[in-house]
């Protein structure tokens, strides 16, 4: 399963290189969450530290996505021609 294991979360990290494709990533933390339960220790120490690293990435995710929004809605919305 160990093999398996590093397969799915170096799928999970590609897919969160797209801030633009959420919904694929969710679905397969999802999956990864519900097989927690019957991983062994060494593997849950794994996934944790994945983890950690994995929100860093989507926190980068979510400025690219959605700071213009913030940064507007700080600054106002100005048309500058």
């Amino acid at each position: 399963m160990e093999k398996d294991l590093r397969e799915r979360l170096e799928k999970i990290k590609k897919l969160s290189l797209d801030p633009f494709n959420p919904e694929a990533l969710r679905v397969e933390l999802e999956s990864l969450i519900k097989d927690l339960p019957n991983m062994k220790p060494e593997e849950l120490i794994e996934v944790r530290v994945f983890l950690q690293e994995l929100n860093a990435r989507l926190e980068e995710n979510y400025t690219i996505c959605f700071g213009w929004v913030e940064k507007a809605l700080k600054e106002g919305f100005r048309r500058e021609v």
